[in-house]
């Protein structure tokens, strides 16, 4: 399965927004934290009982805004047995709802 690279998700514009959107509409839960640069969420516990963690930036001005939506999309993809560019096209017509 490939991954989604930061430079995909540049050419489709996808936005913190968006993810935090899908995260919160499939069960990710918002942590409560003091660092304003970042939401952290929630998710699925892993295989040790551990709740699995997913970090975004507040917003996609930050430097590092396309990596963590990589990381993002790949890991929700895994998690969700699916391949990060079937999470994609959600992600994207999803937005394309939102701006309709």
């Amino acid at each position: 399965m490939l991954e989604i690279s930061p430079q995909l998700l540049r050419e489709s514009k996808l936005s913190v927004n968006d993810m935090a959107t899908y995260l919160t509409q499939h069960g990710w839960e918002k942590v409560p934290n003091q660092n304003q640069r970042v939401t952290i969420f929630q998710g699925v516990n892993d295989d040790f009982g551990n709740p699995i963690v997913l970090t975004l930036p507040r917003n996609d001005s930050f430097g590092d805004a396309l990596r963590r939506l990589s990381e993002a999309v790949n890991l929700v993809a895994f998690l969700e047995n699916r391949s990060p560019e079937s999470l994609l096209v959600d992600l994207r017509d999803r937005s394309a709802h939102h701006l309709a």
